[in-house]
């Protein structure tokens, strides 16, 4: 039996149960007068307007239901797919998080042996700074202890002119001078 014929067939028998009902109650009721015939045409005009309903929007209701279905389906599947494109996307942001955090561990680890190399580069180039302070300090200190040894060698020389010129003086005597500029002439005179 087709699809349609059952439709109008259920149809049927439920408005004839409806009014099987309806003429039940009517029949009870004592006060009112039942007209059968009325209830039976319009039972079975109301038979004929569903069938017709059925009939006609049947088809137009199974594209509708069906065009629902079919774009429920495609939603469906489209969402399935930006679901699996999501949990690739978290996947993929989280391995990233992992490699960032690794590379920024790997960084620290690299950024505190880069200052240990600084650090004792920069107590190298401190410790020979100072080293460097310290020669320059006694290179200017025996400079300056040679200064002064020279200063003192050249104070005594001159003290010791003058004590010689003061001895000079006061023990020399005329035969004396004389003498001496006799010597200094014959020796300048021997030198030319």
């Amino acid at each position: 039996m087709k699809r349609g014929t059952r439709s109008g067939a259920l149809a049927v028998t439920v408005l004839l149960l409806l009014a099987r009902t309806a003429a039940a109650q009517h029949a009870e009721q004592a006060e009112h007068v039942t007209d059968w015939t009325l209830l039976v045409f319009h039972t079975f005009g109301l038979a004929v307007l569903i069938g017709v309903i059925v009939y006609f929007a049947r088809e137009p209701l199974q594209m509708f239901l069906r065009d629902r279905s079919d774009g429920l389906r495609r939603q469906l599947e489209s969402a399935r797919a930006a679901l699996e494109d999501a949990r690739k996307a978290n996947a993929a942001i989280h391995a990233r998080l992992d490699r960032i955090a690794d590379e920024n561990e790997a960084l620290v680890r690299d950024a505190a042996e880069l200052a240990e190399v600084e650090r004792t580069r920069a107590l190298e180039r401190a410790r020979g700074a100072a080293e460097r302070v310290r020669e320059e300090a006694k290179r200017a200190a025996d400079q300056e202890i040679e200064r002064a040894r020279t200063e003192l060698q050249r104070e005594a020389a001159r003290v010791a002119i003058s004590l010689a010129g003061e001895l000079v003086r006061t023990n020399l005597t005329l035969d004396d001078e004389r003498r001496m500029i006799t010597e200094f002439v014959e020796r300048v005179g021997r030198q030319t």
